[in-house]
């Protein structure tokens, strides 16, 4: 069950590890700088977690940026440099303002890439590090090189590292400074919610089993309320839309969500004598309560509509 267990968390690190890879490349590619700041606070406390450091933002202690590193630790006598930019020519640049300026302080300089791969280099850097020990191999950090890290450690400090990283990249990103806002935050987590307490064993309970006619009966009787729930909340859409890319809605998680409704679906039936609006009514009260705690209208309407929508997109609930 812990084997189990660590498989799915690595798996999950690995999702958000690879959103937050395509997401930096692409704002990159477009010059967008605000997100690079925030990556510094993000590292500090993975990389805290993972190596067991105690580094600080070196950034926020002084009034201007230090010229060569980010992080700091000075009971590890390690600085770190989180950066965006993989070639060479960084390295060397930053080697030449720190070694000199600040080796006397810090034993060991590393860079921190928020990319699962980095690409291979056969640069040299004698002139630029001197007598300073730098090795490449071993001080270039990507998050490929952090995975593999978390691979090793045990399950409670992986279950910890993963509420480390999704905390701060729901939805990607609520630190990264990608757009965020409740209800889509409220979205994420009903719907890792969903796909989190499926059942191990895909529910089995056929859909004409007990009573299909009777299913079929409340469909046409509760179809329209059900469409009602699509249509009238509709504006959210694009939230969604949002909250479904952020957490990665693969066909996997697809599975469990809809297992999970199906579960659900049979359980709620029964309670309400057979009402599919009383019963949707119920799983969409519990389900905000259960997932995120607060029950607002604008929560509310939102996850009626992933509800409705959910519907629609699998045979449950009561679609024949």
């Amino acid at each position: 069950m812990a084997e189990f267990r660590s498989r799915e968390i690595l798996e999950r690190l690995k999702d958000w590890f690879t959103r937050l890879d395509v997401s930096m490349r692409a704002n990159k590619a477009l010059k967008h700088q605000d997100a690079n700041i925030q990556l510094e606070n993000f590292f500090r406390d993975l990389l805290n977690a993972v190596y067991g450091w105690n580094l600080v933002n070196a950034n926020g202690l002084i009034s201007t940026d230090q010229d060569s590193y980010d992080l700091s630790d000075d009971g590890e006598s390690l600085a770190a440099q989180v950066t965006v930019t993989t070639g060479s020519a960084k390295i060397k640049k930053t080697l030449k303002s720190f070694v000199g300026a600040h080796d006397e302080d810090y034993q060991r300089l590393v860079f921190a890439y928020p990319f699962v791969e980095l690409p291979r280099s056969t640069a040299q850097y004698h002139k630029e590090k001197k007598k300073f020990d730098f090795q490449p191999k071993r001080d270039r950090i990507g998050l490929g090189t952090i995975l593999s890290k978390i691979s090793h450690l045990p399950l409670a400090d992986q279950e910890q590292i993963l509420k480390l990283v999704s905390d701060h990249l729901k939805p990607l990103g609520k630190a990264i400074h990608l757009g965020s806002d409740d209800v889509l935050d409220t979205l994420i987590e009903v719907i890792a919610f969903m796909s989190d307490n499926a059942p191990e064993d895909e529910v089995t309970t056929s859909e004409k089993d007990p009573d299909y006619e009777a299913k079929r009966e409340r469909l046409a009787e509760y179809v329209e309320y059900l469409e009602q729930q699509y249509s009238v909340n509709a504006g959210c859409h694009a939230a969604i839309e949002q909250a479904r890319e952020a957490i990665g809605y693969d066909q996997p998680r697809v599975a469990k969500i809809q297992a999970w409704l199906k579960g659900q679906s049979i359980s709620l039936l029964r309670s309400c004598d057979g009402n599919a609006g009383e019963a949707f009514d119920a799983l969409a009260q519990n389900l905000l309560i259960q997932a995120h705690q607060t029950v607002g209208n604008a929560e509310m309407t939102a996850v009626r509509f992933l509800l409705a929508d959910e519907f629609q997109r699998c045979n449950v609930f009561p679609n024949p």
